[in-house]
């Protein structure tokens, strides 16, 4: 499998594009230090600026320097602002399997943008020689699964007692598995 990296991609509203250092502020304002945001996802939320550099400078640009490294910023073409991320977060080219993350601004929940997102990303997959696109959120975050159902994902079930928040690592969550296969 011959990997391209992380490619600007481009749908009607929005564009997925590298990260650069200049998004911090971006990142920071529009998602990273909203605790409503970041309570289902892997990374705890964000306290000042400076950890957005920080993330930005020591995991998202090093990680661009591979071929096999997938992360794109999402950018409102409107604003020209970057209201979100999405993410290969775990990269099994060997069986030709993906799995994404992503966040966006909660100023943009329900309308579509997360589904439009997913779903050019997929594509992008696919087209790179992925047979298989998978996502998992806590089975708490019914919302989470709904956008992966607009990606056209189906739910495969649920794993029980399965991973923790990272704000509560005593009390162990279930995680709704979905999965997309070339050709569905």
């Amino acid at each position: 499998m011959k990997h391209n990296g992380t490619k600007k991609l481009e749908t009607e509203r929005l564009i997925l594009r590298r990260f650069k250092l200049s998004d911090a502020k971006d990142m920071f304002e529009n998602y990273a230090r909203k605790e409503n945001v970041t309570r289902y996802l892997t990374w705890e939320t964000h306290k000042s600026i400076s950890d957005s550099q920080d993330y930005l400078n020591n995991i998202v640009l090093p990680a661009y320097k591979t071929e096999d490294c997938y992360r794109w910023a999402i950018v409102w073409k409107e604003t020209n602002s970057v209201i979100g991320a999405i993410d290969v977060v775990k990269n099994e080219s060997e069986k030709k399997r993906a799995e994404i993350g992503y966040v966006l601004s909660d100023d943009f929940w329900g309308k579509g943008i997360m589904s439009e997102a997913g779903k050019k990303v997929v594509e992008y997959l696919f087209n790179e020689g992925y047979e298989r696109v998978q996502a998992k959120h806590f089975s708490e975050n019914a919302k989470s699964g709904r956008v992966m159902q607009k990606i056209g994902m189906k739910h495969e079930g649920t794993l029980r007692k399965y991973a923790y928040y990272w704000w509560d690592n005593e009390n162990l969550q279930d995680i709704d598995v979905y999965s997309i296969i070339k050709g569905d």
